[in-house]
């Protein structure tokens, strides 16, 4: 982890050599006037790195904020800009439209890293939770891979990317990318915090040469419209869906208030969400952190020039039991046919319309 200047622990080497940086604003959930004021206010604030999602629905208003940071002082070249693929069985032969269709909608003539939203494409519009299938399926699931991840390759040939990346793959998954490959992907986002280590997982990752950068390390926001509130959305396929989730579970309850974050924050005169992000860094993720509060998006930011001793990464490294937020199942544990079981790392729209129901 280096720093502009010299300075420490602000941005990440990739295997492309360019630099990702150590923390960025995660935009799933964010939508309307809210979410170009979050993404305003964060860049303002120090943010270098956007995350966007073709499904989130909301590339149009990061794109009115980035386009006003753009007209002060800030550069193309200062942002680094994510966004992801959402491929369908139908649709793998308009990869470079939809990156296209991204960009057009960002404003920008091309982004730094570009993610395969999930290992499993849908012929639905749903994307959270692929199914689990037998032999015959998983080598339909290899072959759309390898058509995929080839088509992804050509993007960085045309200089509409820089940087090629998965989302939401485990291992398994990606030992199956590499065998094809003939780019590596620059970084794998997923999500991972303290009660969702995915040790292994990140492992593996760094000895491939692969960062690992945590996608709602701290959670989603609990307020705002979603998404499909916002009015917008920008130019799309016919039939692309959108995620426009209610507020899911965040880790603000079970995590934030557990004594050994709470001492160490204590200790630190930090914020349980700084020490939850600090720990992401010094084990070498980057984190997104998604907030529409300028406040928090400001706050967040207080996670260099200060580290967490050994013992307490230690403490945070043994928390038990390990729960994942969006889902029920590892999605490193895969059986071998490299498919995700069961639920994906996203509950459905139902599930957390019974989670909100079962819990208000």
């Amino acid at each position: 982890m280096k720093g502009k200047g010299g300075a420490p622990g602000t941005y990440f080497l990739l295997n492309t050599k360019a630099k990702i940086p150590a923390i960025g604003l995660g935009t799933w959930q964010s939508g309307g006037d809210l979410c170009v004021e979050a993404v305003k206010r964060a860049l303002a604030e120090g943010y270098r790195h956007i995350d966007c999602a073709h499904l989130y629905g909301n590339e149009v208003e990061v794109g009115e904020a980035i386009a006003e940071a753009f007209s002060g002082s800030l550069k193309r070249e200062d942002v680094f800009l994510t966004s992801k693929l959402y491929c369908t069985m139908n649709s793998l032969n308009k990869i470079e439209n939809s990156v296209r269709v991204s960009l057009k909608n960002l404003g920008v003539t091309y982004l730094d890293l570009y993610l395969m939203h999930w290992p499993e494409n849908s012929a639905f519009g749903d994307a959270t939770d692929p199914p689990s299938n037998s032999g015959n399926e998983h080598r339909q699931f290899l072959n759309r891979l390898k058509k995929a991840w080839k088509a992804m390759e050509g993007l960085v040939e045309l200089d509409l990317v820089r940087a090629i990346g998965v989302s939401n793959f485990g291992v398994q998954q990606i030992k199956e990318l590499l065998k094809f490959a003939k780019i590596v992907p620059a970084v794998n986002q997923v999500e991972l915090h303290p009660f969702w280590r995915q040790d292994e997982l990140v492992k593996f990752c760094q000895s491939k040469g692969i960062h690992v950068s945590a996608h709602t390390p701290l959670g989603v926001p609990t307020s705002g419209p979603a998404p499909a509130d916002s009015g917008s959305g920008g130019e799309d396929e016919p039939g692309t869906p959108r995620l426009s989730f209610r507020r899911s579970r965040s880790v603000h309850g079970p995590m934030l208030n557990l004594s050994v974050v709470a001492e160490i924050a204590d200790r630190h005169k930090k914020t349980p969400e700084q020490v939850i992000l600090r720990w992401g860094l010094q084990r070498g993720t980057s984190v997104l952190p998604c907030s529409l509060k300028p406040d928090r998006i400001r706050k967040n930011t207080d996670i260099f020039n200060w580290s967490l001793s050994d013992d307490e990464l230690k403490y945070l490294n043994q928390i038990e039991p390990q729960v994942c937020l969006f889902g029920n199942n590892p999605l490193y544990n895969l059986s071998n046919s490299g498919f995700m079981p069961g639920s994906g790392p996203l509950q459905s729209v139902r599930e957390m319309e019974d989670d909100v129901e079962s819990n208000s």
